[in-house]
């Protein structure tokens, strides 16, 4: 019985009865050690009729053991595992050491960690218990935290308990601090009075030095340390001194035996030979457990009490520890099996008192098995500890080197960067200090840092050109790419070319991402046939290279097709891509390909997949720390929101892009965010604030000698607005960088609003009528359907001023269709004025699909489903869990008014062939 925690029972019990009705929730319960979070916690499990119970108790030895935890878990729910997606197993069987991981993201780990845990909940209600988190190792909580996140309708409670702030590692802190806490204070007088009943009356001096705290009452109310309560000590401190004059008493065998229980935390397998390396037995125990320092739970030995064990480990001298350490990795070694070859490791460091070449060669080579097998948040730690018990050498260097790249792997950032400074501090070859800087160029490229890492590579790069030329050219390659998302094209011309030089006869399939980044500059400047001829050399090996890379290949040629105008190939090649990323959970990869995949589905005309896309781009890059990727998902959905009529979300969305961005970049953001408010002005008919925006827009191109690039296109919109706002002067200015972009580039997509812009500012109707033919016979060529519609509007109130009311329909209700199915909701209600002043009513609005209606979740899960994917196959897609597929599409089906997944499909297939002015090719949204 809990005595005196009433209201805080009751208010666990709440959460529980939550989850039970399908609201997943959590709680973290917290308070001072000994303040009874455990006692509380347990009281509440007992109560918990109809759950399962999942249990994970944090131990202080293994705080540095990744996925320590994990793997009870996992342990203790083996069968539902049987049930993961096959990228989803096997990034469990890599962190788990069962296996080789198809990818090592740690996003693969957090999808099955939600997939064991959902599948459990199918059978029963499932309550989560961690005690002692703050004792629990990071790449488990973050397994824990991440999967609990992405929950939305399992019968799922995580209730944890942790200490005050100061006890608890910062960035666990903040994730406590996301969640609801329920404090425990210390007992009043009467409930402490009955607690301690048993041992006879309670002073209330001794109340109040203990402060209530349960577990000070019990030890510090006893005779033998009624002298000692006026100590100015903090009651952790002074508990743990009482334990250890508690400890101080037993015989000398028991100390030793205690003291390799405390190193062994779970690995209890391994005990009795641990015990037998220390010359005792684990008879030794019994007087410990007669005195309450240990006792045998759940058929295991533990000591009652984390800070009993954290007694017994530090009040031991430092030799003592490290033979006990010793003692179970001896133990350790006469054993197999997953996760022991990680625990050998810690074991041997901690045994270690100084460098030992011999050590550090031990745990540097399980540090490499969890790298081959993809585990790279094993890894990095145990390269770590190698490295530092390496003696001073290029061996020492070489592992804090191995470390850092491990961390890049696992998306470790800021751990690699401080290794990567170490490695710079004591590498003296010049190649190991290349290696370095390049690596922390590439982090901080893409966590937030992208014009210093750009210059220092191009610095690195010209240190490195004569000495290595493949690998200046491959930094001079980077270099370009994120020149391009900061919307430096020229610079990004610059240093193309000179990647292109130094691999002058290099084999193609080698010297790939050269002739990639070459491209991509080329064709964003206009430079159709170098960027052509770069891409035909490029796309044959495109298949074999590894699309899960940093470098992302296929996504960088992508976007040279796209710039070429060749939207079709762009997006098999991104929807392919994504597809194979998914497959294998390597969420970190995704924020990058699927906001690119978003702007070519606004291209394509197959909106409703890109405003899901969106959506899934913006949650993925937030969740995995790409900061230098947010703003480009952002405004990438902004731009959909924006010709969808969103507009308090698109400005919503481009406002945190050009906020987030301004830190590392040069007002390209703000630049996207003006282009973006002139367009949704320009289809509200709003021509004077569409030119205040756009000019805006323009003048940052300007400034950075953009012109009117695919990525970038302004020039064209502002002339539109300009002779609505009867500013021809200023229009036929403007109207001269169309023009110019359109000779440059020859794509035909330029060549029909340079003609749709000549058509405007034709001062004879037959020019107009000439220009606005050409333009959709270019359109035509082009094949974006939004664009294609804005020039039969423009080309229908045309006809209707000149009196050509009969043409004049027939353009306008075309247009009007194609906007209707696009769901540009904006331009639908242009296209209506214009009808009704031309004598036609206009017809109500198609049902293509409703997409107002629908949350941005439901419509991730409607683009997937309609692909005919099964809701477990829609689920690990989605890294979410099939009973929440089901759940959405439920919802999507009401929406809808369909009963089906057939109807589905088939009313995503209409909305398809509309956008893309039907068409009718077949598609994959790829969400």
């Amino acid at each position: 019985m809990v005595i005196g925690r009433d209201g805080e029972r009751d208010t666990l019990l709440a959460v529980l009865s939550g989850a039970a009705a399908g609201r997943p929730q959590g709680i973290v319960l917290r308070g001072d050690p000994g303040i009874g979070k455990t006692a509380l916690l347990e009281a509440v499990l007992e109560r918990a009729e109809g759950f399962e119970v999942l249990r994970i108790q944090g131990h202080e030895a293994e705080r540095e053991l990744p996925f320590a935890g994990l793997s009870a878990l996992v342990g203790a729910l083996r069968g539902d595992g049987d049930n993961l997606q096959a990228g989803q197993a096997s990034a469990l069987d890599g962190a788990l050491n069962r296996g080789p991981a198809l990818h090592g993201d740690r996003m693969a780990v957090v999808a099955a960690v939600l997939g064991v845990l959902a599948h459990a909940a199918e059978r029963a209600p499932l309550i989560v218990a961690v005690d002692d988190i703050h004792l629990v190792d990071a790449a488990t909580i973050d397994a824990l935290f991440g999967a609990f996140a992405r929950l939305q309708v399992e019968r799922i409670a995580m209730i944890v308990t942790a200490r005050p702030d100061e006890d608890v590692p910062g960035e666990l802190v903040e994730r406590l601090d996301d969640w609801d806490q329920l404090w425990l204070p210390g007992l009043d007088l009467a409930a402490s009075r009955a607690l301690v009943a048993a041992r006879g009356p309670l002073p209330e001096p001794v109340w109040r030095d203990a402060g209530g705290n349960p577990l000070a009452l019990l030890e510090l109310a006893s005779p033998a340390e009624a002298g000692m309560l006026d100590a100015p000590m903090p009651l952790p401190a002074r508990l743990l001194r009482a334990y250890g004059r508690r400890l101080s008493g037993l015989p000398e065998p028991t100390a030793r035996a205690l003291l390799v229980l405390a190193v062994a935390a779970r690995a209890t397998h391994a005990l009795d030979a641990a015990l037998h390396q220390v010359g005792v037995l684990l008879d030794d125990i019994d007087p410990a457990e007669t005195a309450g320092l240990v006792e045998v739970r759940d058929g295991s030995l533990g000591f009652t009490h984390p800070l009993v064990r954290s007694a017994v480990y530090h009040s031991a001298s430092p030799a003592a520890r490290r033979s006990a350490h010793a003692a179970m990795a001896t133990a350790l070694a006469q054993n197999t099996g997953p996760g022991l070859a990680e625990r050998r490791a810690h074991h041997l460091a901690e045994s270690t008192a100084g460098p030992d070449e011999g050590v550090a060669g031990q745990i540097a080579a399980a540090a490499r098995a969890a790298a081959d097998r993809h585990s790279h948040t094993v890894a990095a730690p145990l390269f770590e500890k190698a490295a530092w018990l390496s003696p001073p050498g290029p061996a020492r260097v070489r592992r804090i080197l191995d470390a850092a790249l491990a961390g890049q792997a696992a998306g470790i950032f800021e751990s690699a960067g401080r290794l990567l400074e170490e490695v710079l501090r004591e590498a003296e070859d010049e190649d190991t200090r290349a290696a370095a800087t390049h690596l922390r160029c590439r982090i901080r490229m893409w966590s937030g840092h992208p014009t210093l890492a750009r210059d220092e590579l191009l610095a690195l790069a010209a240190r490195t050109e004569d000495r290595v030329p493949f690998w200046a050219a491959l930094m001079y390659a980077q270099a370009a790419v994120v020149s391009i998302a900061l919307g430096e094209q020229h610079q990004a011309i610059a240093m193309a070319d000179s990647a292109l030089a130094l691999t002058d006869g290099t084999p193609d399939e080698v010297a790939l991402p050269i002739l990639v980044s070459y491209a991509v500059t080329q064709a964003i400047n206009g430079g159709v046939v170098a960027a052509r001829g770069a891409l035909d050399r490029a796309d044959p090996h495109l298949d074999g290279c590894d699309p899960l890379s940093i470098d992302q290949l296929p996504v960088l040629a992508a976007l040279g097709h796209a710039c070429l105008g060749d939207v079709p190939r762009a997006r098999a090649l991104l929807e392919s891509t994504v597809r194979r990323t998914r497959g294998v959970q390597a969420a970190g990869l995704l924020p990058f390909q699927l906001s690119w995949l978003t702007l070519v589905l606004w291209m394509d005309g197959d909106w409703l997949a890109g405003l899901a896309n969106g959506h899934a781009a913006v949650q993925l890059a937030r969740e995995t720390g790409w900061t230098t990727e947010l703003p480009n998902c952002l405004m990438a959905l902004a731009t959909i929101e924006t010709t969808l009529g969103r507009q308090e979300e698109a400005e919503a969305h481009a406002a945190e892009a050009v906020r987030l961005s301004r830190s590392h970049a040069n007002g390209l953001m703000a630049a996207h965010a003006a282009r973006l408010a002139g367009l949704s002005a320009l289809g509200r008919a709003r021509p004077d604030e569409a030119a205040r925006h756009l000019a805006a827009a323009g003048e940052f191109a300007r400034r950075g000698r953009m012109g009117d690039s695919v990525l970038f296109g302004w020039a064209g919109d502002l002339t539109e607005a300009l002779v609505r706002a009867d500013r021809r002067g200023a229009a036929e200015e403007t109207y001269r960088a169309v023009v110019d972009e359109a000779d440059r580039t020859l794509r035909a997509a330029q060549l029909a609003v340079a003609a749709r812009c000549r058509a405007l500012l034709a001062e004879s109707p037959e020019a107009a009528r000439t220009g606005f033919e050409e333009a959709l016979g270019w359109h035509a060529e082009a094949g974006v359907p939004f664009e294609t519609a804005r020039t039969r509007l423009c080309f229908g109130e045309f006809l209707r001023r000149v009196r050509r009311r009969a043409e004049a329909r027939e353009q306008l209700e075309l247009a009007r269709a194609t906007f209707d199915a696009l769901g540009a909701k904006p331009w639908i209600e242009r296209a209506d004025a214009e009808l009704a002043a031309s004598g036609r009513r206009a017809r109500p609005r198609g049902a293509a699909m409703p997409t107002e209606e629908l949350t941005a979740q439901e419509l991730q899960v409607a683009v997937v489903v309609a692909e005919g994917v099964s809701n477990a196959e829609a689920a690990a897609r989605m890294f979410l869990s099939p009973k929440t597929i089901e759940f959405h599409l439920s919802s999507v089906y009401r929406k809808l008014g369909i009963g089906s997944r057939a109807e589905l499909a088939a009313t995503m297939r209409a909305s398809e062939d509309h956008g893309s002015g039907g068409s009718g090719a077949p598609k994959n949204a790829a969400s």
